[in-house]
């Protein structure tokens, strides 16, 4: 650690008034005050690690719901792409599914009839 030290405050006038001189020590009183609070943060590990911890909670809470939103867009843009898609291009599709299926089924039922013989 650096150890650096603050220019001392500047001392009141002889001829201040008792006035000056009280407001002078409750000036000083105040920078003391700040400069401990500011030395005890600093060793303070227990807050210090609770911070970080809030702020990488506050980064991955961002960044789930920048990931939720593009999901989000993908899945829009999906389904707009199936909604729009024509119905000719989707009867085939079904169509090929549904061969596939009879297909499948014509092999299981060659297969058993296979092995029942033998």
């Amino acid at each position: 650690m650096s150890s650096t030290t603050p220019a001392p405050p500047p001392e009141p006038p002889p001829d201040a008034t008792p006035e000056e001189i009280e407001a002078d020590i409750e000036a000083a009183r105040e920078r003391l005050a700040s400069s401990v609070d500011a030395l005890a943060a600093k060793l303070d590990v227990k807050a210090q690690a609770k911070q970080k911890a809030q702020e990488t909670s506050a980064r991955a809470k961002q960044k789930a719901q920048e990931t939720s939103e593009r999901v989000g867009a993908g899945a829009q843009q999906a389904y707009e792409r199936v909604r729009t898609t024509s119905p000719a291009v989707l009867g085939a599709i079904a169509a090929g599914v549904v061969g596939l299926v009879i297909l499948l089924v014509i092999f299981v039922v060659l297969q058993r009839r296979s092995s029942r013989q033998s």
